[in-house]
């Protein structure tokens, strides 16, 4: 006596996309139906109780049972839209890795139109000349610090002149007013002494 042989290799049932998306929006509209319901029977009952039967709560019950039916939909469609959920089987490795914190973040599709990064494009510096290039970047930068100051101070001149042109008026100013305060003082008290 043998074993009958095996006819073909098991494989996994073979589920029809229709029959996916059926079974989600099945589950997403019974789940709206029971948020929403049981938000009606909430916003009723707090209406009843609470809200000597003003009709808003009922609407506000009814209108968070939608969104929380609403929001539980939007999850069994696009599970991926969910904060800190995974799919098995995907590696972690992204076209959009940076490869260091400095480079940009570029597509698969735009990298012909990509110029050349900076530091692939300049010339190398031997090991044997890296004192002369060191220099010339102090130096450099030594300039741009003295120029920043040159202009620092000048801003710092003509923001002094501006302060004590403006001082200047309004002592004058403030002279002129104290004149007319003590003019109209004056005439106010007239011959009358107070005492």
């Amino acid at each position: 006596m043998s074993a009958p042989a095996p006819s073909a290799p098991a494989t996994p049932a073979q589920v029809r996309s229709e029959d996916v998306l059926s079974a989600k929006t099945d589950l997403c509209l019974s789940n709206a139906l029971v948020k929403a319901g049981t938000g009606l029977a909430v916003g009723i009952v707090a209406s009843a109780i609470l809200f000597r039967r003003r009709p808003w709560p009922v609407f506000l019950g009814l209108g968070f049972g939608f969104g929380q039916g609403y929001s539980d939909c939007e999850r069994v469609f696009n599970p991926a839209a969910v904060p800190g959920f995974k799919i098995a089987g995907v590696k972690e490795a992204s076209p959009f890795k940076l490869s260091t914190p400095f480079t940009s973040v570029v597509s698969p599709s735009q990298t012909s139109a990509v110029p050349p990064s900076p530091a692939a494009s300049a010339p190398s510096l031997s090991s044997s000349s890296p004192a002369p290039a060191a220099a010339t970047i102090k130096a450099k930068v030594a300039d741009a610090v003295s120029e920043a100051k040159a202009k620092a101070s000048d801003l710092a001149g003509q923001a002094q002149a501006k302060a004590s042109e403006v001082k200047k008026d309004l002592g004058e100013k403030t002279a002129e007013a104290e004149k007319k305060v003590d003019g109209a003082v004056d005439a106010v008290k007239g011959d009358k002494k107070w005492v």
